[in-house]
């Protein structure tokens, strides 16, 4: 009964030392697979957080643009014109029509402007031509 139990206990020992390699490319196989989703995980995040910083980047040139080319507060219809334009005599030769009675055209940037001469207040603008 020793000897059979002996046989048993070797055969068991003798299987589970051959199976280990096998259990253990298994096991190895997993964990490579779990590393590489996990690197594929890390990438996409990263790509995510290149995307959202360049996005970040364009709105903020955009804004910065737009600023840049923006008229000031008081160019608007209905605002007072605070001066710092040149005055337009030669209204026809920018295609602009005659300003009425105690107006003048102003020009400002690239932008003409038909300003009260008492009051300064703005009856019409005309963007850069």
């Amino acid at each position: 009964m020793e000897f059979k139990m002996r046989k048993i206990v070797l055969a068991g020992f003798a299987l589970l030392f051959a199976a280990s390699p096998v259990l253990t490319a298994v096991d190895a196989s997993a964990q490579s697979r779990w590393h590489t989703e996990r690197q594929l995980r890390e990438e996409r995040r990263e790509l995510r957080d290149a995307r959202r910083d360049v996005r970040r980047l364009e709105r903020q040139l955009d804004r910065r643009d737009d600023r840049r080319h923006a008229r000031p507060a008081w160019v608007r219809k209905g605002g007072r014109y605070a001066g710092g334009g040149v005055v337009v005599r030669d209204y026809r030769r920018y295609g602009l029509h005659a300003p009425g009675r105690g107006q003048h055209w102003v020009r400002v940037n690239n932008d003409y402007l038909l300003v009260a001469a008492v009051g300064g207040l703005i009856g019409a603008i005309i963007a850069g031509r």
